[in-house]
């Protein structure tokens, strides 16, 4: 009788573990507060479904649903840029290299959301991501599949 006890217990706080860390998956804010980034970048707003001008990627985070760890790298300070033009072509500059799509010359197309959807997708090559967009922020969402969460703001 002790041990179902304890089986249960133990079933419980796993269980509880696992929904605290899909609440902390999905509690994503859309920016940064103030004072958080390791260097200062002047956002400029824009319109909110629109995702042509330039944006800075200042912030990508990893949230593995297997160990539970949150790895936040900081880029703002670093210059992967990104330039969408209304013609489809987006323009990616990137002085670091090594965390996603290389410096060059892509195809971008915004994709509305299926019936069961509730999200635009933004397809970057071959490529789709969960996308969110607001006046000077926009966030690649690929949590869902383990992969990264990368949070631009807009500077022109």
């Amino acid at each position: 009788m002790k041990n179902k006890k304890i089986q249960s217990v133990r079933a419980w706080g796993v269980g509880l573990l696992f929904l605290v860390l899909m609440m902390i998956a999905s509690c994503q804010e859309d920016g940064l507060p103030e004072g958080e980034l390791k260097c200062p970048v002047e956002a400029v707003e824009g319109q909110e479904d629109d995702v042509v001008g330039k944006w800075k990627l200042v912030e990508r985070r990893t949230i593995s649903l297997f160990s539970g760890e949150i790895e936040v790298k900081d880029y703002s300070c670093d210059n992967v840029l990104y330039c969408f033009k209304p013609d489809g072509v987006l323009q990616i500059n990137d002085n670091v290299g090594g965390w996603g799509y290389e410096t060059g010359v892509y195809n971008y197309e915004l994709i509305p959301p299926a019936e069961n959807e509730d999200h635009i997708k933004l397809r970057i090559g071959d490529l789709k991501w969960p996308f969110k967009i607001g006046e000077s922020e926009m966030t690649l969402n690929m949590a869902h599949v383990d992969g990264p969460i990368s949070l631009f703001l807009r500077i022109e």
